[in-house]
């Protein structure tokens, strides 16, 4: 349970921080084709869209059945994702390295994720 609460938290965190990051942006230019707004934002430093590869990576994580319940930290840098945090098995370690993987906008992951 109370990693639960901790991963809400943290999501709610990375979420606050997008919020920041995009507030403080100019809006994006309308897709000519489809006519619904450009929401990809991109710093100096890359760092915004860290935070949405961050934001992307974490409610896959989430919504995947077999690691919703584990305690995955994440990190982005430049869109080199880095996880790590203790999973129950091997197989989750590399489903974990999957979804990262497929993940729009993820170059390379890291995986330090330790099975318990």
């Amino acid at each position: 349970m109370m990693q639960v609460i901790k991963r809400t938290f943290v999501t709610a965190g990375v979420v606050l921080a997008g919020s920041l990051l995009l507030s403080s942006c100019e809006r994006g230019n309308v897709n000519a084709q489809t006519g619904a707004p450009d929401l990809s934002v991109t710093t100096e430093d890359g760092s915004g869209d860290d935070v949405n590869i961050s934001t992307a990576v974490n409610t896959a994580l989430m919504a995947d059945p077999q690691l919703q319940h584990l305690d995955i930290q994440i990190e982005t840098r430049k869109g080199d994702v880095k996880l790590w945090g203790q999973v129950e098995t091997q197989a989750q370690r590399e489903q974990a390295a999957m979804i990262t993987a497929a993940t729009s906008g993820v170059h390379s992951v890291n995986n330090q994720l330790e099975v318990k």
